[in-house]
């Protein structure tokens, strides 16, 4: 076989994230694979009569990003088209939530639906979507609405009753149904296990397999038009694990997939149970892990912190007693079991959690699943994922214990405000996604925006990374708090492929890895940080020297 180049791309900085040689003029592709990166000269004269030379015309080429922490199968199952899209972002008002939820409902009549996204923070106007409220607005057929964030959803009384859900049944492990005063279940669920049963009853056809696989692509393609070429699915169901597959297997994907499946304690108990390995970046699909929910989100109070939720207007819309601490979804004994469970089956475990007292049981469940062998739990680098409120001294404890961060950085650009003015306070606000403090603790760091919760977009967290600052009203929370662009830049290349076992193979431009690019604009070193936003964009994707966008 020819070594001849198959593409050149030149003409621009190409960024290597390399830190042995940061900065080249072109770089070669044959292959799905990196074949030269240098000086233009030497790299052109690589080229053959079939090679395709690619004139950058000074945009900047990168390692194509890595989401760390995605959702690409609840994307595409709950806002790809025709799907009802109510997220705060594309509807902003509580007025046109329900215009849309009725609307709907009576185009489809006697039909269930159900709607994604609603906010009751940002969505200020819209009134809680209680079981009355619901039956209201359809008396006949199941109608559920999830909150944006996925930890709460909302049904109404035909919806309970097809989940089967009522005063006996018993909340599922790590989630709850709500209930009124006398036990009976308010319409109200919280939590992966209890949200997905009430999902369940208006999913209809769109669990079948060519409806799943069908929104897939559609994902897919979402991702690879932001520059992503590699998406982790943080939170796989067992049962849609082969459409999963099936989906990032076709030969014209946009993108490569890893997985941490749900791990329940069914799972925990079954020893036996194997689903793959640690794949390379050469196969499109592996399971990399299990996820667990530690708890649940600040939108809904759901998340155990050593400082109180403020007593507002925001809190009480949310539920929240006057100066409540909120909660965990399991005990600190329960998350220790799952842990050395999953830890002891080979799988790195990764785990959801905001609050610092939370923080705390993760890190006793980490310590306890290390056992008399802390090299190997550091060895499978074990996650903490999101992580709002996690302080300086867990950070460093979890460096110490091999534990990785991963950071939804957009919860400052979305809800600074919010958590500055209505949840916690400014002092909170300002230590929200402590990403300098992770970095100064020696993490790897990786910077996501979980799937449907905030709009895809690796270069929005970037942007926030730098600035901190907060979306439409320009204020800024936690300067102390910035990375630089270069950290930033690692934090969606290099550090989240290191979490996924990858980082010999993606993640950095370098003769022997695989030629995932992304072109942008311009060179993103050279932007002021408060133009980034408006001044940085994708223009190209490729995925292994394929092109997957435009």
């Amino acid at each position: 076989m020819s070594d001849t180049p198959e593409r050149i791309f030149t003409g621009g900085p190409v960024l290597t994230m390399d830190p042995a040689a940061p900065d080249a003029e072109a770089l070669a592709v044959r292959d799905g694979t990196i074949t030269a990166v240098g000086a233009a000269r030497d790299v052109l004269a690589l080229r053959g009569r079939g090679t395709e030379v690619v004139d950058l015309q000074g945009q900047a080429l990168l390692p194509g990003f890595v989401e760390a922490h995605g959702h690409p199968t609840i994307m595409g199952l709950a806002i790809a088209p025709p799907a009802l899209d109510v997220r705060p972002f594309t509807v902003p008002t509580g007025r046109e939530v329900y215009d849309k939820i009725r609307a709907a409902v009576a185009s489809a009549p006697g039909r269930p639906v159900g709607a994604y996204g609603i906010d009751l923070l940002l969505q200020r106007d819209l009134a809680s979507p209680t079981r009355d409220l619901l039956d209201g607005i359809s008396p006949y057929a199941p109608l559920v609405v999830v909150s944006n964030s996925g930890h709460a959803a909302y049904g109404n009384t035909s919806a309970l009753r097809a989940a089967g859900i009522t005063a006996a049944t018993p909340d599922p492990p790590g989630a709850r149904f709500l209930r009124d005063e006398s036990g009976e279940p308010t319409g109200e669920a919280h939590e992966s296990a209890a949200v997905i049963a009430l999902m369940n009853t208006v999913a209809g056809d769109r669990l079948d397999e060519h409806h799943v696989r069908t929104a897939l692509r559609w994902s897919f393609a979402q991702h690879a038009r932001v520059g992503i070429t590699t998406v982790t699915e943080m939170a796989a169901e067992p049962r849609l694990l082969p459409d999963l597959r099936a989906a990032a297997e076709q030969p014209d994907a946009e993108v490569r997939v890893r997985a941490y499946v749900m791990g329940t304690p069914e799972l925990a108990a079954d020893p036996g149970r194997r689903f793959t390995g640690h794949a390379s970046a050469r196969e499109m699909f592996g399971v990399s892990g299990m996820k667990l929910w530690a708890d649940g989100t600040p939108w809904q109070g759901s998340i155990a912190t050593s400082f109180p939720f403020r007593a507002s207007d925001a809190t009480m819309r949310i539920g929240l007693d006057r100066c409540a601490h909120g909660g965990m979804n399991y005990s600190t004994d329960e998350l220790a079991v799952l842990a050395a469970a999953f830890t002891a089956q080979g799988f790195p475990v990764a785990t959801h959690v905001h609050g610092d007292v939370t923080c705390e049981a993760v890190l006793h469940a980490y310590e306890a699943a290390a056992g008399g062998d802390p090299e190997r739990l550091r060895s499978l680098r074990p996650r903490l994922e999101h992580c709002g409120a996690v302080t300086a001294a867990q950070y460093r404890r979890a460096a110490r214990l091999g534990a990785t961060v991963s950071l939804f950085m957009d919860h400052v650009r979305w809800w600074g405000d919010v958590l500055a003015d209505d949840l916690f306070g400014p002092d909170v606000a300002a230590r929200w996604m402590a990403a300098r403090t992770a970095v100064d603790a020696g993490h790897h760091v990786s910077l996501h925006n979980d799937g449907v919760c905030s709009p895809t977009d690796p270069l929005s967290g970037v942007a926030t990374a730098i600035t901190r600052r907060c979306h439409p009203s320009g204020r800024v929370h936690g300067p102390d708090e910035r990375l630089t662009i270069e950290e930033a830049l690692r934090a969606v290349t290099t550090d989240p492929a290191w979490q996924l076992h990858l980082e010999n193979e993606i993640g950095m431009l370098r003769t022997g890895m695989r030629a995932d690019l992304v072109a942008l604009t311009t060179d993103p070193r050279t932007v002021h940080p408060d133009r980034f936003q408006e001044d940085v964009a994708v223009t190209a994707t490729y995925l292994g020297g394929r092109p997957t966008w435009p």
